[in-house]
């Protein structure tokens, strides 16, 4: 009978094991769909709550309706609003943010440097 070579073995039985695992890896990897901006399918929620949008934004909530309500007042007072203002909407007394237009008031809102 052969002798069997034991490191033959071992690198027959890392070999395979690896392979498994790469599998694994590989078909797990799949299943996320990835949006535009590289966010997964999964992850990426249309609408916000104040909470999240502060957690986004990486601001307190008390920021967040600061926001809100100062370009609310802004717009009462003046009739008009010269930037794209905050996108919320209501339902009840549930505000809503649309994370979409979230991320396109922040790049205006940047790049024109307003200050609340």
């Amino acid at each position: 009978m052969k002798q069997l070579n034991i490191s033959a073995i071992i690198s027959s039985f890392i070999l395979g094991l690896s392979i498994v695992i790469s599998g694994v890896i590989i078909s797990n990897s799949g299943d996320r769909e990835l949006n535009k901006d590289g966010t997964s399918q999964k992850e990426y929620k249309p609408l916000m709550t104040i909470k999240e949008t502060a957690e986004y934004l990486n601001i307190t909530e008390l920021q967040v309706r600061t926001i809100i309500s100062s370009e609310e007042t802004m717009l009462k007072t003046t009739g008009t609003y010269s930037s794209k203002m905050f996108p919320i909407f209501r339902i009840g007394t549930d505000i809503y943010i649309s994370t979409d237009e979230l991320k396109e008031w922040l790049k205006e809102s940047t790049t024109l440097r307003i200050q609340y």
